[in-house]
């Protein structure tokens, strides 16, 4: 009777514990323990839930970090807008913190939990209006900070607290009118006029790379588009378009490695998520449930993400987690 050692050329390894599960990849290995084989497989990635925010929030809520260390702030709950900021530790959300500014919505956050800006928003729900007012966070306190040159709100957010770069929004309203092109730049103290995007659009994905290597995904112009731009340092430039075009969906990543998720329509929200690798986009596993107009991380690739809070029917205080691959230590079924 053939042999396992003769049939495959090597020996299986007797084991009393499991090794680590990344570094074991596709090897199989007998525990002497529990008389059993095990196998380590790496599989495609997947949305899984995260901590509760404190609050179900939507409308475009501002947002910086990664997966495991973010903060989100302002954004619309069922009763009113907020002023709250939130951080994130990996499972739970920590006690609110309290911004400065007014009350909103259509916020947008660079840099990370520690070290964050926030530049233009919208002021809701009496006075109404796009606001010029920034601040910055510490990782203890929001400070008022020199104001954005335009009143924007729901811009595309990246890069740091120190250079950072905000593009396209609204200047007049959520609604149907004031779509804009402008971009503004940040250099930790003053706030400057930037090389405009070719499209007018607001609400798209945030987080997706630096000062001077990012990219614009979808987004309202009022009409939903597909279309992608690409941030050089120096011009913009139409890519490859997304396969579902979506407004107020998140995004992490960078410029050669992203990912987008969620949004609308449909109504009540998007489960979608798409992945770019530098050339195109690929649908791969959706959010467990329908979100838009939540918050994000930034990331460094389009391996891990945060979906934070955003609405369903309810203004669901769900986050979810985005993990490309995962790993797992299974047992060997043998007969």
């Amino acid at each position: 009777m053939a042999t396992y050692k003769g049939i495959q050329g090597y020996t299986v390894q007797s084991l009393s514990a499991d090794p680590t599960v990344e570094e074991s990849i596709g090897q199989l290995w007998y525990r002497n323990d529990t008389g059993k084989f095990k196998i380590s497989t790496e599989g495609a990635g997947t949305w899984s839930a995260g901590g509760n925010y404190p609050v179900g929030t939507t409308a475009h809520m501002g947002s910086a970090g990664i997966q495991t260390a973010a903060i989100s702030f302002m954004g619309l709950t069922t009763a009113a807008y907020v002023d709250e900021s939130y951080s994130y530790d990996g499972s739970s959300w920590a006690t609110g913190v309290t911004m400065n500014r007014e009350v909103g919505a259509y916020a947008q956050g660079c840099g990370t939990q520690t070290a964050c800006v926030a530049g233009g928003y919208y002021r809701g729900p009496s006075p109404t209006g796009v606001k010029t007012t920034a601040e910055e966070y510490n990782g203890t306190g929001w400070t008022t900070i020199n104001s954005c040159g335009d009143a924007k709100g729901a811009r595309t957010g990246c890069g740091t607290a120190t250079a950072a770069l905000e593009a396209g929004g609204f200047d007049v309203s959520p609604g149907s009118a004031g779509f804009t092109t402008a971009v503004e730049e940040f250099d930790g103290t003053n706030w400057s006029e930037g090389t405009a995007m070719n499209t007018a659009r607001a609400i798209c994905g945030n987080h997706n790379g630096t000062q001077t290597a990012c990219l614009t995904i979808s987004g309202s112009t009022p009409s939903v588009v597909a279309n992608v731009e690409e941030w050089n340092g120096s011009s913009w430039t139409e890519i490859v378009d997304v396969n579902t075009a979506r407004k107020m969906g998140g995004a992490s990543g960078t410029v050669s490695l992203a990912l987008f998720y969620g949004g609308a329509p449909p109504p009540n929200g998007n489960a979608s998520t798409e992945s770019w690798n530098g050339t195109s986009w690929t649908e791969v596993a959706d959010l467990t449930t329908n979100q838009h107009g939540g918050g994000g991380s930034a990331g460094t690739d389009n391996t891990s993400a945060l979906c934070i809070s955003g609405g369903q029917n309810s203004y669901d205080p769900e986050c979810e987690e985005w993990n490309s691959p995962v790993y797992s230590i299974d047992t060997v079924t043998v007969s």
